[in-house]
């Protein structure tokens, strides 16, 4: 059929069947009638290797006849010129996204919504490094085009987010700038020589970011009151929950957040952390090496979840969200908000900045297993979750210290209440002397 014989008209007049079929309007282009009644062209060839091989054009009426012709043109004209059409139609659209990033902050939220796609950042992460960037550098370099942004104007942003006291962040922000001048260079906007954010080659240093301390208390007298608070808290169930579980388990708050029923066996008292809820909450170190975390439950856990499972036991999550908060991408959060502790902390009428907070639990937990219970650090670093001899040289087997660390949980647990239980003996075994010359209960050893 000569193109010339058709119209846009008789096109829209094409009625659908029970099977699609394809409706020829010349020179290898055809309409795709679906039998719901969706139209699009198509365009049948023959690939360089001799395949035969069909590419779409688009939705019809959007893209008109005449449109489509003139594509169809521009295709034939490729084919022989000896090029492959899908190559020149993705070259295309690369092209055509490259024209669009004519500033920095163009390129940048391109390169934020590929990472957080390709990385499958949680929603609360990538909602964090987008803010990061729309705080400190969209601001400053967000109108320049990217080819004209050097050194010199990257090192003065960095200085000046590092001057206000937050290093952390200005060396944080550094690679993420990397990152998005690297995918310049993949999407061709900059030459590879022309990307001097490239590792080894920005020259210009930075202050090294400030330890970060989480405020805790270690003192036996002031845990007792703080667990009697926690007893006493009057907020909403999965609150109160996490609240009491969290000195018990000293696991990250947000490794505890996500945490689902699928993942724990109340019967033998364990807690397995996959790899992906592990990623989830190592993700602002830029670790993704990371395994099953066994967490052994003391029965004062497993006491919580079982009272727990009644509220929340027929969904996903074990800490469910209060209230449905929804998410930029429009979905919901299933999950309590990684506010929900600080916040409820602060209600009881601590500060989180100077007397505990929900990561507080865990130097609590640390600092007083090795100088007050006597357990080897080893063990305490492996159920933190961190990188102990263990790791580093094998030095004792997994499913031993697994059992070595259900005994110090269970007896931290059983320590926790006695400070809460027993007021007296809690202020007594606080009064050590200045130069903190404490004798442990007992040593645990790992051997």
């Amino acid at each position: 059929m000569s193109k010339n014989s058709i119209s846009n008209d008789q096109l829209l007049a094409l009625r659908p069947r029970d099977k699609e079929y394809l409706f020829d309007c010349g020179d290898s282009l055809f309409l795709r009638v679906r039998p719901n009644g969706g139209k699009t062209w198509v365009r049948r060839y023959t690939r360089l290797d001799g395949e035969r091989s069909r590419m779409g054009l688009g939705i019809f009426p959007k893209v008109t006849l005449d449109a489509a012709l003139k594509e169809n043109i521009s295709i034939s004209l490729a084919i022989d010129a000896g090029q492959d059409p899908r190559h020149r139609n993705v070259e295309k659209k690369v092209a055509q996204l490259r024209a669009s990033l004519d500033t920095f902050e163009k390129v940048g939220r391109e390169w934020h919504r590929h990472a957080s796609m390709v990385e499958e950042w949680s929603p609360s992460y990538s909602a964090k490094i987008l803010r990061m960037l729309e705080l400190h550098a969209f601001p400053r370099l967000g109108k320049f085009p990217i080819t004209l942004i050097h050194p010199p104007e990257i090192e003065t942003v960095l200085l000046a987010v590092s001057a206000a006291g937050t290093r952390e962040t200005a060396n944080r922000l550094r690679e993420k700038l990397a990152l998005i001048f690297g995918r310049t260079v993949t999407l061709k906007i900059l030459a590879p020589g022309q990307n001097f954010m490239a590792k080894g080659v920005a020259n210009f240093s930075l202050p090294k970011p400030r330890k970060r301390r989480f405020a805790t208390i270690k003192d036996p007298a002031k845990i007792g009151q703080l667990m009697r608070d926690l007893q006493a808290y009057q907020g909403h169930l999965v609150t109160r929950s996490a609240l009491l579980i969290m000195p018990y388990l000293f696991q990250r708050p947000g490794q505890i957040r996500h945490m689902q029923w699928a993942h724990l066996d109340l019967d033998r008292g364990f807690w397995t952390c996959p790899p992906e809820i592990m990623k989830m909450v190592h993700r602002e170190k830029d670790n993704d090496d990371v395994e099953d975390h066994i967490v052994p439950l003391p029965h004062q856990a497993v006491d919580i979840l079982v009272q727990l499972h009644k509220f929340s036991g027929h969904g996903e999550y074990v800490f469910r969200g209060i209230s449905r908060r929804r998410n930029k991408d429009g979905s919901y959060t299933e999950m309590m908000s990684d506010n929900t502790i600080n916040k409820a902390i602060r209600r009881m009428g601590y500060s989180t900045q100077k007397d505990i907070t929900g990561h507080g639990f865990r130097s609590m937990a640390r600092t007083l297993l090795v100088e007050r219970l006597g357990w080897d650090k080893d063990i305490v670093e492996r159920h933190l979750a961190h990188v102990s001899r263990e790791e580093l040289g094998n030095t004792y087997d997994r499913a031993e210290f697994v059992k070595q660390r259900a005994k110090m949980i269970q007896e931290w647990a059983d320590y926790l209440d006695g400070l809460r239980d027993n007021p007296d003996e809690s202020e007594s075994s606080s009064s050590g002397t200045a130069d903190n010359n404490v004798v442990p209960m007992r040593r645990r050893l790992a051997s």
